[in-house]
């Protein structure tokens, strides 16, 4: 057998570094070739391992003396919103209050190690709640009055509230890995920032009924689907008559309380100091000691909250059997989730100028979930009062979530059972006082008819549908028609006389000529509107003794087949009215494109003009 001798023009040129392989300089060549590939490799399993686990890129570069006391005071600010907010969004859910608890104390842990923002504050929030609230009213019977437990078998047979929602999560959890590893984040761009205002604003008049009869201290019958919100005001108007006055009573302090501190107080306390005062916190300690002291739940026959476990949850598995049932409740919360937790991310790193990776962020929406789900808990997103307030108070890196969640584990272990006596209408007002900047976005109805008449119509109509069926058909029906209006732009675009606008002296307009502008691609859906447009201004009667009209085509980013036979059609119609048409503006691609299809032998390439004043030049000069 020959034997292979190895190159040596390899070890002239290695570095002695190369060479000295594990300090043996006379080492085999053939271990020079694969050493550099060996650390290679070690080079690409770290950067994937950063890339999958980001806190491992963060923590080793964390700087203590300029982030540590940013990050400690946001976490613990945040972490003192998390407990009456996650209590209050978990009775949306139609869950125990301390599963609100698990869902944002499991949700923001685990998402420290997958997130890439330094700011969101994952964890419970009213829309995913009245969402998962939603399912639950309609696969499962009502609660037994002292609880959460069914009455009888549901649609899905014998099973629990909390092992639907824990399912759910999981469902949730798979959707969006499976959204991540197709990369289909893309879909979210259906959810366009007027169809996502209206659909919360609409969500929001669901959590305000789901709430009004707490507030009133009356007991009213579920109901679900169309016109499910009328339905809920009939009940309330006859029910007013049984109203419970010191549940009303309370009710009404509350939500002045937290008016009042909101709209005036922590204002005031902002211009000194960058912590707000937690008035909800503040409302649920004054709220559990009135209650203790007047004996409510006795005397009174207030709801409270009752029974709240102590200690830590013990882990098991989801009911695998369950998913295909919530797939299509899943997959529109996994898209909403994922939608808050995006565009609240590129918010604040745009403003702090730092990078977010979005395939990243729903990764790490998947793995929160599918993790959760292991617990009592339910899905959850990001919340934008508690964000705000945690970019406000100084967070720096993801290590606040650290002390958020420090601070929800000690109330879950040891402080729990102290909020028992907390009246439900209390937390009702947390919810209700929270929903004002959700109304306040009837505001941007003005702004979006100036702008644009399908925005308005976008908005409208996912407000309306969402506030007349339930928030996951709502929801469904205004990304329906979000994709109609596409097709609607699309199919009437603007085809309009430019001819006396005020254009760059490059695109100078003839003065006998006639110049449009359409304003879209050219395709099989408008062929028509273009040569119907352009048959008649052949005919018109104000068109230039010249007979010149010039198509500014700038705006046609691509022509199918039957948009060039239009263009073919058209320049045909023009040659039979004794009319001078030229296309201005086309790009590169398109021109080529006719070129290989040998068009430029009917219609003549000096037809197509850079701009509308070569255009004018070229009539001239014949």
């Amino acid at each position: 057998m020959t034997k292979v001798v190895p190159d040596e023009s390899y070890k002239e040129c290695a570095t002695s570094e190369e060479v000295a392989v594990d300090g043996d300089k006379s080492a085999d060549p053939e271990s020079l070739v694969t050493e550099p590939r060996r650390r290679l490799g070690k080079r690409d399993v770290a950067a994937a391992a950063k890339s999958f686990l980001p806190i491992l890129d963060w923590l080793p570069k964390y700087n203590i003396r300029e982030n540590l006391h940013g990050d400690l005071i946001a976490g613990l600010t945040v972490g003192i919103m998390h407990v009456p907010q996650g209590m209050a969004y978990a009775s949306l859910a139609t869950v125990p209050p301390i599963v609100g608890l698990y869902s944002s104390f499991f949700s923001s842990s685990f998402y420290t190690f997958f997130g890439t923002s330094r700011h969101i504050s994952i964890g419970c929030f009213a829309v995913a709640s009245m969402m998962v609230g939603a399912v639950q009213m309609q696969l499962l019977p009502p609660p037994e009055s002292n609880g959460t437990e069914p009455t009888a078998v549901g649609p899905l047979g014998d099973v629990t509230s909390l092992e639907l929602t824990s399912a759910l999560t999981l469902a949730v959890g798979i959707v969006q890995f499976v959204m991540a590893l197709s990369r289909l984040g893309f879909v979210t761009a259906y959810l366009s920032d007027p169809l996502v205002s209206g659909f919360t604003t609409g969500a929001a008049v669901h959590v305000l009924m789901s709430q009004v009869n707490k507030v009133f201290g009356v007991k009213m019958p579920r109901h679900s689907g169309m016109g499910m919100i009328i339905y809920m005001v009939r009940d309330i108007v006859k029910e007013i008559p049984n109203t419970n006055l010191m549940a009303l009573g309370i009710s009404v302090f509350g939500i002045v309380f937290l008016s009042i501190g909101r709209d005036y107080v922590n204002p005031f306390v902002k211009k000194y100091s960058k912590i707000p005062v937690p008035l909800e916190l503040i409302l649920v300690i004054i709220g559990t000691v009135f209650s203790v002291v007047m004996n409510l739940k006795e005397d009174y026959h207030i709801k409270i909250v009752d029974i709240i476990p102590r200690g830590f949850p013990v882990p098991s598995p989801p009911r695998v059997s369950l998913l295909l049932s919530l797939l299509s409740d899943a997959i529109p919360i996994a898209i909403v989730c994922y939608i808050f937790i995006i565009s609240m991310a590129k918010l604040f790193a745009k403003k702090h100028k730092y990078r977010i990776d979005s395939a990243q962020e729903m990764y790490a929406c998947s793995f929160f979930s599918l993790l959760s789900s292991f617990f009592p808990v339910y899905p959850v997103g990001a919340s934008l009062s508690r964000s705000a307030v945690c970019e406000l108070s100084g967070a720096k890196t993801l290590l606040y979530t650290v002390f958020s969640s420090a601070l929800l584990l000690t109330v879950i272990l040891f402080l729990g059972p102290l909020l028992e006596p907390l009246p439900m209408c209390i937390l009702a007002c947390i919810v209700i006082v929270s929903l004002k900047s959700l109304f306040l976005q009837v505001k941007e109805l003005p702004r979006l008819w100036k702008i644009s008449k399908y925005d308005f119509a976008i908005w409208s109509i996912a407000c309306l549908a969402t506030v007349l069926c339930n928030v996951t058909q709502g929801l469904v029906i205004a990304v329906a028609f979000a994709i109609i209006t596409v097709v609607l732009r699309e199919q009437w675009p603007t085809f309009n006389d430019v001819s006396h606008s005020t254009v760059s002296p490059s695109q100078k307009i003839p003065e006998f000529a006639k110049v449009l502008k359409f304003d879209s691609p050219l395709h099989f859906a408008n062929v028509t509107k273009f040569i119907d447009v352009l048959q008649a201004t052949f005919s018109d009667e104000s068109l230039p003794s010249e007979k010149v009209v010039i198509v500014d085509c700038s705006a046609i980013s691509y022509i199918d087949s039957m948009g060039v036979d239009a263009l073919k059609e058209s320049y045909l119609d023009a040659k039979r009215a004794d009319v001078s048409l030229f296309f201005v503006g086309f790009n590169d691609s398109i021109i080529q494109m006719l070129d290989n299809i040998d068009f430029f032998t009917t219609v003549p390439l000096s037809s197509f003009q850079t701009t509308v004043a070569e255009a004018g030049n070229h009539f001239m000069a014949k």
